[in-house]
């Protein structure tokens, strides 16, 4: 589990509550003994934290799709110099990223392969 969703995902459940990771969290009693509130009560239970990590794991898919995007605008230009259809090739590319929220999961995204 990536330590910036884990952390990401608490801070949404508990807005303005203080709290501190400490060490690696993949297992519930990490969560319970490496995840510490200021106030104790204000912790939301493991379960909760897991139903909201999908949500920050697409906001990542989302990031790096963006960049796979800007990285290929230059291939979209009316004067580049590529043939039709390679160029129709990247389009494809493109739409398959565009397309990429479409996967069921976020924790395993099979991202298309950039033309030759």
């Amino acid at each position: 589990m990536d330590d910036k969703n884990l952390s990401n995902a608490i801070a949404s459940l508990a807005p303005g509550d203080g709290f501190s990771i400490t060490g690696s969290v993949t297992t519930e009693e990490e969560y319970n003994s490496s995840v510490v509130f200021v106030d104790p009560s204000a912790k939301p239970s493991w379960s909760n934290v897991q139903a909201k990590l999908p949500d920050e794991q697409w906001g990542v898919v989302r990031g790096e799709r963006k960049v796979k995007l800007l990285s290929s605008d230059w291939t979209q230009l009316d004067d580049v110099p590529i043939t039709p259809e390679k160029k129709v090739e990247w389009e494809t590319y493109r739409q398959a990223l565009r397309d990429i929220t479409n996967q069921p999961d976020p924790f395993n995204i099979t991202w298309p392969t950039p033309p030759a």
